[in-house]
């Protein structure tokens, strides 16, 4: 694919099939993503469509590395083959013209080495250029096509059918070389740019090792990466790079994770920690066991998120897919009206055919084809390098539109590590009594108060024996029978709802809930007869990032199943002014779609199984690194680290890629609005301007190399410290 017309042609063409319902076209990936109907459609099915339209095509994940290397090879060695021809051209076309040989000989010798030049250097862009014609469709191959065989055609007629030889019109040879070797000289730049841009893959890619040291039956042996599988166990030396995922059975490394979660400080690892494939050890060796490796691994999963992510479009693109399936017929309707125009005011005139090659030239949608693509591979790849998974354009396109951010609480604004901090009891039970009471309701729920609790009860050395036929009430709490009695454990909420009395209980949780702590109340046969003090920490960097948000005009709100007092407390000590409690975890989507219909573009962040459905009903899902499986694959933005600070950095990103793009589409838009007329000669009459054919073949490629080393500052600016 070589522009715009490409793309729209493929999305088109197989979008229109039976059983496709969606087909996304990268041009810098050189990539198509299809969803489609398996019982409608097949791969082969699909491959075949494309074939037919001219291009070649392959099932599978593309190999962005391996296609860019190719890439950049071929259009260095055509770039170079057409210059060392061109050179002499030039020299010779600048040459008084047959000063030594003659002028017929002198313009022959031209014709055969231009020909060099358009049918061996620059014979893919021909061969395209037909293929679409015979196709019934045109791209900016061949406009480059007709541009250069009409300078090279009209230079031949000329050359033989002037009479008198002195009195011969300009020849066009060298400027169809010219122009062949600017094209080429362009799309060299251009790949090498284009392999920058894609270089977080590349580093990606790079991070995996070839080998491992394995312990097989006691015995050390090396193997190859490939043959590493989970339960293995592996010797990482000093140096070396991690070849798997693993939990550490001995040693006590420092292991360096940047290129993969953003982290600038090597990590301290101990016995039992996990480690990251493709992360890079330090200086002491340790002993670990595999849990995930190959395409399975957290690596193969990051690569996969960002090559996915470098595929999807940005909303934007839409207006430059449109003009694009429209633009090369229009252009060249131009450039015929230009030619009848000349033809018939000045057929004498030099612009006659200079105009027309300039028009069909200069126009080439190759900048409006590279706009988008080029700063979404930038964008996505920096943010990636930063440990933050953006899934794609449109989700870039997203963030710069939200204005209110929902934070779940547990797990997002704190640690999600919930400990008990006191437990007071009332009545004659005991503590370590109520504990063991505690400990056998609690031990049948995974919800992250009842861990805690249960952990507590055995750090206490408290025997429990596990209770049955519990009954969870989502969010508030459970009741079970034990022993004969009604137990009930939960908030405030589930006993009023129970008409337990809590007697003279209520100003005891009040005071410790004002503290922003969570409060378990229990209850014995319709009575309090206890309760339990947990806390959270919150996160050290929780304050400063809802205050930079509220800085940015951002709305806060916090979700919490906690009660109202907990869940104030914790508000009032962040910043938040805007807080719901007492929310059921079904809830948290029906609050989302209720800010959304009012108007409000909505960032949700968390991090669990129950923020999943809040996540999907959000325009961007951000799941907080440590997140689960679900979370992370519903969300649109996936956090490496479970770090608030990356939300700004989120945000940094989003908006200095949405400007880049709104800057490389403007600038190709503007550019042939304003060239076009310069080089259809409308200016000439008045003020003698135009464009030479080699002039709007040097603005074409200049303008394309602009687009993409635009996008490339993405991959340098700073995004840490902007006012976004």
């Amino acid at each position: 694919m070589h522009c715009a017309s490409c793309v729209s042609s493929i999305e088109r063409s197989v979008g229109e099939m039976a059983g496709v319902r969606q087909c996304r076209v990268n041009l810098v990936t050189g990539s198509a993503t299809v969803t489609y109907d398996r019982g409608t459609v097949s791969d082969a099915g699909i491959v075949e469509k494309i074939r037919t339209l001219g291009f070649k095509a392959q099932a599978g994940t593309p190999d962005i590395l391996a296609s860019n290397i190719s890439e950049e090879t071929a259009a260095r060695r055509a770039f170079w083959s057409a210059f060392a021809v061109t050179m002499p051209l030039m020299l010779l076309a600048m040459w008084p013209g047959g000063f030594l040989i003659g002028k017929m000989i002198d313009g022959a010798i031209q014709g055969i080495i231009a020909a060099i030049v358009l049918f061996y250097a620059g014979r893919r862009i021909l061969a395209d250029a037909l293929t679409q014609t015979l196709h019934l469709r045109a791209n900016m191959n061949s406009l480059i096509a007709m541009g250069t065989l009409a300078a090279f055609g009209w230079s031949w007629y000329v050359l033989f059918y002037s009479q008198p030889v002195e009195q011969m019109p300009q020849l066009y040879f060298d400027s169809s070389a010219m122009i062949i070797t600017l094209i080429l000289l362009g799309r060299y730049l251009e790949a090498t740019a284009k392999g920058k841009a894609g270089q977080a893959i590349k580093a990606l890619l790079k991070l995996r090792p070839s080998r491992a040291l394995a312990v097989i039956k006691g015995v050390e042996t090396e193997i190859d990466v490939d043959s590493v599988r989970p339960g293995m166990e592996l010797i990482v030396r000093p140096g070396e790079k991690i070849p798997a995922d693993g939990k550490i059975l001995s040693g006590h490394p420092i292991i360096d994770e940047s290129v993969l979660t953003g982290e600038s400080v090597p990590v301290e690892k101990e016995t039992g920690d996990s480690v990251i494939g493709g992360s890079l050890n330090g200086n002491t060796s340790f002993h670990m066991k595999v849990t995930a490796s190959g395409e399975t691994s957290f690596l193969a999963s990051i690569i996969r998120l960002v090559t996915q992510a470098q595929s999807r479009k940005a909303p934007v693109q839409k207006l430059a897919d449109r003009v694009a399936s429209v633009f090369v017929p229009t252009v060249i309707s131009i450039a015929l009206i230009t030619f009848a125009i000349w033809y018939y005011f000045a057929p004498a005139s030099p612009m006659m055919i200079k105009s027309v090659i300039a028009v069909l030239i200069i126009a080439c949608p190759c900048a409006l084809g590279l706009a988008t693509p080029t700063a979404i591979l930038a964008g996505t790849g920096r943010a990636a390098r930063k440990g933050i998974i953006i899934r794609g354009g449109d989700i870039l396109e997203n963030i710069e539109r939200i204005d209110t951010v929902v934070f779940d609480k547990t797990g997002t604004l704190t640690y999600g590590n919930l400990g008990v901090v006191e437990v007071k009891t009332f009545g004659d039970l005991s503590e370590r009594g109520l504990l063991r009471l505690v400990g056998t309701i609690e031990i049948q729920s995974e919800h992250p108060v009842a861990r805690a609790i249960v952990n507590h009860v055995r750090w206490q050395q408290i025997d429990f024996r596990a209770g049955r036929d519990a009954q969870t009430y989502p969010g508030f709490g459970m009741r079970a029978e034990v022993d004969g009695h009604v137990l009930m454990i939960g908030n405030r909420r589930l006993m009023y709802e129970h008409q337990i009395d809590f007697g003279n209980t209520l100003t005891v949780g009040d005071g410790e809930m004002e503290k922003g702590r969570t409060v378990v109340w229990v209850a014995l046969d319709g009575r309090v007869v206890g309760l339990i003090t947990l806390a959270d920490r919150l996160r050290s960097e929780a304050s400063d990032v809802v205050a930079a948000l509220k800085a940015r005009g951002k709305k806060i709100l916090m979700l919490s199943g906690d009660t109202f007092r907990t869940a104030a407390g914790v508000a009032r000590t962040i910043g938040i002014d805007d807080f719901q409690s007492e929310i059921r975890p079904g809830q948290k989507q029906t609050v989302v779609e209720a800010l959304r219909k009012t108007g409000r573009h909505v960032a949700v962040i968390g991090d669990g199984i129950n923020d999943a459905p809040a996540l999907a009903a959000a325009n961007v899902g951000v799941a907080v690194g440590g997140g689960t499986d679900v979370a992370v694959e519903t969300a649109g933005v996936v956090l490496v680290r479970p770090e608030l600070n990356h939300i700004l950095e989120m945000f940094n990103i989003a908006g200095r890629t949405m400007k880049v793009i709104k800057q490389n589409l403007f600038w190709a838009f503007f550019y042939n609005v304003l060239a076009i007329p310069v080089a259809a000669g409308l200016f000439y009459p008045l003020f003698a301007l135009t464009l030479s054919p080699m002039i709007a073949a040097g603005a074409m490629a200049m303008s394309s190399l602009f687009v993409v080393t635009n996008s490339l500052r993405l991959n340098r600016t700073d995004v840490g410290h902007t006012d976004g």
